[in-house]
């Protein structure tokens, strides 16, 4: 289920991110998840987001008692 989050960003932060909409995304939300995603993966590797989306499935089946 998608979560929403309200996020504030500076004046220049919204123009750099409305400067990659188009290239990221078509709408703010779009452009701000492959961001964060992009700077997962350069920060962490691959191997990261795949560990987390691992460990986000044991604790939702751990919380639904799977």
């Amino acid at each position: 289920m998608p979560k929403h989050i309200l996020v504030t960003l500076t004046d220049e932060q919204y123009r750099c991110l409305s400067y990659l909409k188009g290239k990221m995304g078509s709408s703010d939300a779009e452009v701000l998840r492959n961001v964060f995603l992009a700077w997962v993966w350069e920060k962490m590797g691959g191997a990261a987001l795949g560990e987390c989306w691992t460990d986000v499935k044991r604790m939702i089946g751990e919380k639904e008692g799977k």
